[in-house]
């Protein structure tokens, strides 16, 4: 027996507009199911063959309508037949005195049936089962064959064929506003009704994003001005949080300048990351193990994400505020070469995606002691006495940037200076030496 659920938006809403459109809530209800369909207004959802992978129908309805609960689709109900469900989630849970068994549901419920519901009222019809129990033959000649197929199907007679929903390759949506508008800062509300289908996509993806682009078109500018703006904006981690996209584009936003009068936005997304599922602990974890400065602050799994996601958060904001080239990270990489061995890279670009969290990140080479300051040039050394300690550590790098050297590397000691990182440069003439130069000091 096949298991449906219906969603349907909520009655009367306080704020409509925050409400996710019937087709958005469509493909946030693919990350359950491949079996996703409209119907009228409202989404059905076949969930069978998921239950497993959910923990149970308890445990899979719970997060159907918890996660869609704060999109504003708060009614739902569950049964063997889509038409049957919707007809539920229309009529209301049952409670004392009011059932909701699909032959004493009122003719509203099912469209074929409520599209005759002043004709069948005055045949005494009050019920679905009122109106089955009537002569087949006369209501196909008098309401023709939807009316009894409608009510076939939702009793499982007959088989329901639906057209499933899949959700595009790229994410383009547009939006149309109400008025125009002249500052960058205003578009902080509107961006957030794009924003919204955004995530409701990447969640049926399993996805999240690192890069999306925002696009205005102006109604009226100077001859000297673009016809239209666009703002790029770049996160240090894939996510999907509409809170956190929401304030970094706000942020985004309050520094942008339009050439003009907006009429219009659009949202675009190329490219997304597939989101690494977070697995459950053996233990019971508190929230009060989260962010701390203690020295079990990161004892637990869930206290490590959230500190990641906070570092990545600050990162984001930060760059937005100050500027990407502003907001730096130095990125460790492999080379001999001592003053190669990191780069410094924006920040919002150098943490890892979180689709290769399992990737082994790149470790230096060296196997002896290296100093943490390195001088911008080496310079000439006249210090003595030195004391040696360990070396020489030849180093012959570069000959495939332009930048070849070739030196003797030696760990040295003097009382005044402390331990010294020193070299010899290798290629010079045979009747020379090659004069000391520091390099480096170890704190």
């Amino acid at each position: 027996m096949l298991l449906w659920i219906a969603l349907l938006p909520e009655e009367a809403s306080s704020s409509p507009d925050d409400n996710l459109d019937a087709l958005s809530l469509a493909w946030w209800a693919l990350q359950f199911t491949p079996r996703v369909a409209l119907l009228d207004e409202g989404v059905v959802m076949e969930v069978q063959a998921s239950q497993r992978l959910f923990g149970g129908s308890q445990s899979l309805k719970r997060l159907v309508v918890e996660g869609a609960a704060p999109l504003g689709w708060t009614r739902w109900a569950c049964g063997p037949t889509a038409l049957a469900t919707l007809a539920r989630a229309r009529y209301g849970r049952p409670t004392k005195g009011k059932s909701n068994r699909l032959d004493e549901l009122p003719l509203s419920t099912i469209s074929a049936v409520h599209a005759h519901e002043a004709t069948l009222s005055r045949l005494g019809c009050q019920t679905l089962g009122d109106v089955r129990r009537l002569p087949r033959h006369g209501m196909s000649r008098r309401f023709g064959a939807a009316l009894l197929l409608a009510l076939d199907q939702a009793h499982g007679t007959k088989p329901e064929a639906f057209e499933w929903v899949q959700a595009p390759e790229r994410f383009d949506l547009r939006l149309e506003l109400p008025g125009r508008v002249d500052n960058a800062a205003s578009l902080v509300f509107a961006a957030k009704r794009l924003l919204q289908p955004l995530c409701a996509w990447l969640a049926g993806r399993h996805s999240g994003v690192r890069a999306l682009t925002l696009r205005w078109q102006l109604d009226f500018h100077r001859r000297d001005v673009a016809g239209q703006g666009e703002l790029i904006m770049r996160l240090s981690e894939a996510s999907r949080d509409i809170n956190r996209l929401h304030r970094l584009l706000a942020e985004h936003l309050n520094r942008t300048t339009l050439g003009g009068p907006v009429g219009d936005l659009s949202l675009h997304v190329d490219e997304v990351e597939a989101l690494a599922i977070d697995s459950d602990c053996l233990f019971q974890e508190h929230s009060t193990l989260g962010l701390g400065a203690g020295p079990d602050a990161l004892a637990s799994p869930a206290a490590q994400r959230q500190q990641r996601q906070a570092l990545s958060t600050l990162l984001d904001r930060l760059s937005a505020r100050l500027g990407k080239e502003h907001v730096r990270q130095a990125v460790v990489q492999a080379d001999h070469r001592i003053e190669h061995t990191q780069h410094w890279v924006a920040a919002v670009d150098a943490l890892p995606s979180s689709s290769n969290t399992g990737a082994v990140p790149v470790q230096p080479i060296a196997d002896h002691p290296q100093p943490a300051w390195l001088l911008p040039q080496p310079q000439a050394l006249s210090l003595s006495p030195l004391q040696w300690l360990a070396g020489p550590h030849r180093v012959e790098a570069g000959w495939w940037d332009g930048q070849s050297v070739a030196r003797d590397y030696y760990l040295a000691h003097n009382d005044q200076a402390g331990l010294l990182w020193v070299f010899r440069e290798r290629h010079v003439q045979e009747t020379q030496s090659s004069p000391l130069f520091l390099h480096g000091i170890f704190s």
